[in-house]
């Protein structure tokens, strides 16, 4: 299933992508959640480089458990967030106010995979990790995009469905769950968009 609202047309979306300067590069932020479709988002990030895209990731600790920060760090040449606590006393604003930066310059916010726990904390304003705590400091103009990934009983809770619609209604984009096999060998929705497919969606939003 794959569930798109209010997203632009995605039929040109590599247009002008090579005439953005590094300073006008438009930036996205990616945060995975702890799923083991994780794997998946360093294609996504790899994509989007390659489009001249400015690449920010950010992980939570669970995520960190699937795929390391260094994989992301080496794709975007960028430092990878994994806590809202500094770790170091530097003056990088990154690193005194990591809730805050790369979050409020943001121009797309990226969640693959957003797992059912994600999601949750999304659709009601939580912000106890990296990842949910950027999404409220995201400018009023940026766009967000939630890529449900999740064993096919969890994605058909009630619960989980309604999050989903709730952030819906906040103004978000949903990209899949599809149809497929999954990681837990069972077959059903829950399966995570292909990274083409998402990479798609991110750059019909911001070019």
């Amino acid at each position: 299933m794959m569930v798109v609202r209010d997203s632009p047309s995605t039929g040109n979306l590599t247009t002008n992508q090579g005439e953005h300067s590094d300073t006008m590069k438009p930036k996205v932020l990616i945060g995975i959640t702890g799923g083991i479709a994780a794997y998946k988002t360093a294609d996504i990030a790899s994509q989007l480089i390659k489009a001249n895209v400015d690449v920010r990731v950010i992980m939570t600790e669970a995520a960190t458990r699937f795929v390391t920060p260094l994989t992301f760090a080496a794709l975007t040449r960028q430092k990878v967030l994994t806590t809202t606590f500094p770790d170091t006393n530097t003056g990088e604003m990154d690193v005194i106010y990591p809730h805050l930066y790369p979050a409020t310059e943001a121009d797309a916010f990226v969640v693959a995979p957003a797992t059912a726990n994600a999601i949750a904390k999304l659709a009601h304003g939580l912000g106890d990790d990296i990842v949910s705590c950027s999404a409220l400091s995201l400018k009023p103009d940026c766009k967000r995009i939630f890529c449900p990934a999740m064993n096919e009983q969890m994605w058909g809770q009630p619960i989980i469905r309604e999050n989903a619609k709730k952030l819906l209604s906040m103004g978000w984009h949903q990209m899949g769950p599809e149809k497929g096999q999954l990681a837990c060998g069972t077959a059903g929705y829950g399966r995570m968009s292909s990274p083409c497919a998402i990479v798609q969606i991110i750059l019909s939003s911001i070019f």
